[in-house]
């Protein structure tokens, strides 16, 4: 081995289950392959004609699902003599397509146990699927197989562990490895192996970083082209950096770089973002002028953008026009049309979009279930989205954390805790893992219909598995807390935060306040709002609108007065319940005229005249 080598294996070998052994990491016994060492061979005889090199070649090329391939992998194990490599390689290739990156990683291990002089092409194939695994680590180990067996890992096999880096948000160690491969020339550096770590900084939101290297790229061998600087520009867009973006756009012009469609899909996504439809127009004008016509994703971003602002029926001609263009709107474009209709309420139009994807051969997935289930729940069609929710199955589709998320918030906004609850223990026996949004609805449900007890049981055992600490859980408590009136819990739940490593924010803050005025205790809440002042949280609207009402309602209307004139000076204004509840005071029989006074000094300008 080199020294080069030997010093590569040496930084990167970590601790891993051994090649050609057994590991923590991989299958248990229950895997699909569990049978192979079943069948394996002592001196065993040829197989007959039906394992032809022919044969071999067709049926490598028919593998749809996993079981073909361990079908035909037990076939390939048993033949002598054994299939190549490269027939080897390509069905580790078909297994990782099918995404079953575990399978494709104990085959690797089997074919270096039965004796394949594997390649370096075997190699990365096992380095892409640790990668893809999220186990960049075991990756590294294969790296060192590189050179105990005489091979040069190139470029593929560095871009594949840089992908897998960036891909765990270990950028530090990413560009650490980048470097090195530069200083020690450890392969030939393309376009591929800069656009990789390009991309991963702009992912990482280095975009500046990612800069530096584009201008690297410009004073060497390796040349940037359009694709690296559209990742760069689609990475400014998308951080709202538009004229940056820009900069860079008409650089390329000078620098004879021809932007394609994906450079201006890239920038319409920043135009749309930020609502600037001239621009977009004047973009999609220029596009056609230098015959870079408008493709499915240009579409699509328009699409999106208009459903966002709530602009569906906009959205709905470009569809029209797409098609007289000849351009096919896929699941993105009719699943955009569809979350447009229900983000407005309209839920029998996007079921009408639904509905319609199927005659236009556009396959329903787990998302266009997933929008139409929350907008029934938004809408209190709890049924509705229950019936499609028992319909995924049927359909071959899983419904996901995001599924149960939607059911789960509606459920609970119906009154139907015990459902909701069931619910839940199905999303744990599905296999799924709750996540933030899972809990939060959970706690907001119980608390929401009186079942305050258990939600801060469900708190305690977040707390004991140390999962899932979140300032906004113990908000939704102290929320319930209050509603429920039980101060005395609700401010000790409060004053615990600090020591449970938790920051305070304003909403944890609001919460309090409202429940201390609610329960009148107003010197409390104005000690609470010095308190967040001191903690340099700046009170919102919410706050002073608590404390205005709290005042209100407790005939302090002087103290009221002073509140609200703090609030006016900040740029916030009393919301409609402050003004209805002035009005209120003012048809009482102990009329004040300290309460006409403010009502004349900070009614709406389309009120004054009423009074």
């Amino acid at each position: 081995m080199s020294k080069k080598g030997f010093n590569l294996a040496a930084n990167f070998l970590i601790s891993s289950p051994n090649i050609n052994g057994s590991g923590n990491f991989i299958i248990n016994c229950r895997s699909p392959l569990h049978f192979l060492s079943v069948f394996r061979y002592l001196g065993t005889e040829s197989v007959a004609n039906c394992n032809s090199r022919e044969k071999l070649k067709l049926e490598l090329g028919n593998i749809n699902e996993l079981d073909d391939a361990l079908s035909l992998y037990e076939t390939m194990a048993e033949t002598r003599p054994l299939p190549s490599v490269n027939q080897f390689n390509q069905l580790l290739t078909r297994v990782v397509n099918l995404k079953q990156y575990p399978v494709a990683i104990r085959l690797f291990k089997d074919v270096c146990r039965i004796g394949v002089s594997v390649d370096e092409y075997t190699m990365t194939i096992a380095i892409n699927s640790y990668c893809l695994s999220h186990r960049v680590d075991f990756g590294f180990s294969v790296l060192a197989l590189f050179f105990k067996r005489c091979f040069v890992p190139n470029s593929v096999t560095f871009n594949t562990l840089l992908k897998g880096l960036f891909r765990e948000d270990r950028i530090t160690e990413a560009q650490e490895l980048f470097r090195k491969i530069v200083r020690e020339g450890l392969c030939d550096l393309d376009v591929v192996t800069y656009g990789t770590v390009i991309d991963g900084l702009c992912k990482a939101g280095n975009t500046a970083v990612a800069i530096e290297l584009l201008r690297v790229m410009e004073k060497g061998e390796c040349k940037p082209n359009s694709y690296i600087y559209t990742m760069i520009i689609d990475c400014l867009c998308k951080n709202r950096m538009i004229d940056s973006a820009l900069k860079l756009f008409d650089e390329m012009s000078e620098k004879s770089i021809t932007p394609d469609v994906f450079t201006y899909s890239a920038l319409i996504h920043g135009f749309c973002d930020l609502n600037r439809w001239k621009e977009v127009k004047m973009l999609l004008k220029e596009m056609m002028d230098c015959k870079r016509y408008p493709n499915v994703v240009t579409y699509n971003t328009i699409v999106d953008a208009l459903c966002k602002e709530g602009l569906v029926d906009e959205a709905e001609d470009v569809l029209q026009i797409m098609m007289l263009k000849n351009v096919i709107p896929d699941e993105f474009s009719y699943n955009s049309l569809m979350d447009g209709y229900c983000l407005q309420g309209r839920t029998d139009e996007a079921r009408n979009v639904f509905d319609s994807m199927a005659s236009k051969n556009i396959v329903l997935d787990v998302q266009s279930y997933n929008i139409l289930i929350n907008g029934y729940c938004r809408k209190m069609k709890i049924d509705e989205a229950m019936d499609l929710f028992r319909e995924m199955p049927n359909r071959g589709l899983k419904p996901n954390v995001v599924t149960y998320n939607s059911l789960l918030n509606g459920l609970f906004r119906g009154d139907r805790c015990s459902c909701a609850l069931k619910l839940f223990d199905e999303l744990q026996a599905a296999g799924l893992k709750p996540d933030f949004y899972t809990y939060s609805h959970l706690l907001d449900g119980l608390c929401a219909n009186g079942h305050i007890e258990r939600a801060l049981l469900l708190l305690n055992e977040l707390e004991q598995r140390g999962e899932h600490r979140r300032i906004n859980y113990y908000s939704v408590i102290i929320d319930g807390l209050c509603k429920a009136k039980k101060l005395d819990k609700a401010r000790a739940i409060f004053n615990q935060l600090p020591s449970k490593g938790l920051e305070r924010n304003v909403v944890t803050y609001n919460i309090l306040i409202k429940g201390c005025c609610q329960s009148g205790l107003l010197e409390e809440a104005k000690d609470l709002l010095l308190k967040m002042k001191q903690e340099s949280l700046l009170p919102n609207r919410v706050t002073f609108n608590c404390i205005v009402q709290g005042n209100l309602k407790r005939g302090k209307y002087e103290d009221a007065a002073e509140f609200l004139e703090e609030m006016v000076s900040k740029g916030f204004s009393p919301d409609s319940s402050t003004f209805a509840l002035m009005l209120d005071l003012l048809g009482t029989k102990e009329q004040e005229p300290t309460i006409f006074k403010m009502i004349q000094k900070f009614a709406p300008t389309t009120l004054k005249p009423k009074l």
